[in-house]
C-alpha cells in the first residue's frame, strides 16, 4: 500500500516538470492507475490543493534550522556578532533538508493554482521571510556577502539545489555528492573573500 506522502511527493514531481499535467499523466509518472489516483482525490484541484498542503508543511519543517534564536535577528543594534559556526552549521543542515524537498518547493513556487491561493500564497510568503531572515543574519555575521539583496541569495539557493536535483535525475550526478556540490557552488558565490576559506 503506498502512503500518501509518497503519492504526494511523486504528484509533486511530476508537476514541478510538467505544470499542466493531466491525473493520467500524473498517475503515470507515480506508477499507479488513474482510477487508483482518483479513488483518493477526486478531482486535479484537490490533488493539487493536497500537494500544496504537504509542501508547505515539508519546507516549514526545513526551515527549522534557519530559525533565529530570540534575539539573534537583533544582534547588530546590541553589537554582539552571534555565533559564526553555528550560522553555517545550521546553512549545511539546511542544505541538506532542503535538496530531498526540492520538487515540493519547484511545485508549489510556480504552480498557478497553488499562488493564486491566498492560504498558500501566505505560507510561501512567510517561509521566505524566515529564509530572509536567516540569510540576513548570516550577512550581518559576515558569512554571506552583503553586497546581494537576501531575496536574490535566497532565489539562487533553490537554482542550485534544482540543478542538483536535475542532476541526480538526469543520471549524472549521485545523491550523497550533492549536499557537497551544493554548499561549494553556494558559498563560492556568496562567502565574501575575507571568510573564505
Amino acid at each position: 500500500m503506498v502512503h500518501d506522502e509518497e503519492v504526494l511527493d511523486g504528484a509533486a514531481r511530476v508537476l514541478a516538470s510538467d505544470h499542466s499535467a493531466s491525473m493520467a499523466h500524473i498517475a503515470a509518472g507515480i506508477g499507479t492507475s488513474r482510477a487508483t489516483l482518483t479513488r483518493r482525490y477526486a478531482t486535479r484541484e484537490a490533488l493539487l490543493k493536497a500537494v500544496a498542503v504537504r509542501a508547505i508543511q515539508v519546507i516549514d519543517g526545513c526551515l527549522t534550522h534557519a530559525d533565529l534564536p530570540e534575539g539573534a535577528a537583533d544582534s547588530r543594534a546590541t553589537g554582539d556578532t552571534g555565533d559564526t559556526e553555528g550560522f553555517d552549521s545550521a546553512l549545511e543542515r539546511l542544505i541538506a533538508d532542503l535538496l530531498p524537498a526540492v520538487h515540493l518547493y519547484g511545485f508549489t513556487s510556480r504552480d498557478t493554482t497553488v499562488l493564486a491561493d491566498p492560504e498558500f500564497r501566505a505560507g510561501i510568503e512567510c517561509q521566505d521571510q524566515r529564509a530572509l531572515v536567516f540569510l540576513a543574519h548570516g550577512q550581518r555575521l559576515g558569512r554571506i556577502r552583503a553586497d546581494m539583496p537576501p531575496y536574490w541569495i535566497w532565489y539562487s539557493l533553490w537554482g542550485l539545489l534544482d540543478a542538483a536535483a536535475e542532476g541526480v535525475r538526469d543520471g549524472h550526478l549521485a545523491p550523497r555528492e550533492t549536499v557537497r556540490l551544493v554548499l561549494a557552488s553556494f558559498l563560492g558565490g556568496t562567502r565574501p573573500p575575507a571568510a573564505q576559506r
